[in-house]
């Protein structure tokens, strides 16, 4: 069976699999059926069919560090939210026991390595309490207020804080790159630390992007180089506050740019490329469920002749989790975050 065959399987014998792996996790651990009432076993299949997805992408993308990786990044949420990582380790063994009777002894050996990492990953978790705002950042007191803000709901004055910024003589580019980028991060280190709510993060993202409107006259008076670059978030990714940062930087920098958003269908993308004549296509991906949909259309990209002369360049949390991803879907070039895409893109020139 291929690699796809074993994602195609798992994902679409999903509901099946989930009530065999809760039994078993029950059985593991008695204790946990008796302590959970209906909500929290609805809870528990829920994760349960999302830890199946990443498992199921992971082995497709063939990277085993993207669901170690996963799990080492679960094991904060979980303790921070006050479940041990026994829970964790019960549960991959659940899910071990169950695929092993789904699957043939050849496949089940290229599943076996994904759990075994995963379980080795809890062993030595990573420290996600490290601060994003560091003092090695020259404006790491200003991104400090300004995320203060971003806390407390202070949408006014969070905007009028970075606009009053800008009057004093600070860069468009230092904003983003020295307070919008280590806040968002922060926030979302935040969430995965128990500290804020899903809508307290939607919060602050909206207000970012409200305070991002707000310096385009600045963003959209400077000189061109004559290129143009579309930048968008592929399929159902809807992190894209990240790509439009690139878009913004890149519009800076005196590139034409044309940003899509998120959730944008490939065969739009590529209507536009062509009627647009793009000389870019900067795609983003946070999770692993959009990598064949990105490879799908870099793959028809090169297949275009008239597209020839078109740079593809990746970026989002999903293509930090191997130097070699981006090469494996077919893409130009990786860039780490806004500041480096900006170097990229100007490379292709």
């Amino acid at each position: 069976m291929s690699r796809k065959k074993i994602k195609h399987h798992i994902l679409n014998n999903k509901e099946k699999l989930i009530d065999k792996i809760m039994d078993e996790q029950f059985k593991l651990m008695p204790e946990l059926k008796a302590k959970y009432n209906e909500k929290e076993v609805e809870k528990s299949k829920s994760d349960t069919s999302y830890n199946l997805n990443y498992l199921a992408q992971a082995v497709l993308a063939d990277e085993v560090k993207i669901f170690s990786n996963y799990y080492n990044w679960l094991h904060t949420v979980l303790k921070e939210r006050g479940i041990g990582v026994e829970i964790l380790i019960t549960h991959l063994e659940a899910i071990k026991n169950i695929l092993e009777t789904e699957f043939s002894v050849e496949d089940f050996e290229i599943i076996s390595d994904y759990l075994t990492a995963a379980a080795e990953s809890l062993e030595k978790p990573e420290n996600h309490y490290q601060s994003f705002i560091t003092e090695t950042n020259d404006l790491s007191k200003e991104a400090e207020e300004y995320f203060s803000f971003l806390l407390d709901m202070e949408r006014e004055k969070a905007v009028n804080f970075i606009l009053n910024l800008v009057e004093n003589g600070i860069t468009v580019e230092d904003i983003y790159l020295k307070i919008f980028q280590p806040t968002q991060y922060e926030i979302g280190r935040y969430w995965q630390l128990n500290k804020v709510s899903v809508a307290q993060e939607h919060y602050a993202t909206s207000v970012t992007q409200l305070a991002m409107s707000q310096l385009y006259p600045k963003i959209f008076n400077s000189f061109k180089k004559g290129k143009k670059a579309l930048t968008t978030c592929i399929g159902y990714e809807l992190h894209e506050l990240g790509i439009r940062m690139v878009a913004d930087l890149l519009e800076l920098n005196g590139w034409d740019t044309i940003h899509l958003g998120s959730n944008t269908p490939p065969a739009e993308i590529l209507d536009i490329i062509e009627e647009k004549e793009i000389n870019l296509l900067a795609l983003s991906a946070t999770l692993p469920n959009e990598l064949e949909e990105i490879k799908n259309l870099i793959k028809i990209i090169r297949q275009n002749s008239q597209l020839e002369q078109l740079k593809v360049m990746v970026g989002g949390r999903i293509f930090m989790q191997s130097d070699k991803l981006w090469q494996k879907i077919g893409a130009d070039r990786f860039a780490i975050d806004a500041k480096e895409a900006v170097k990229v893109a100007d490379s292709f020139l």
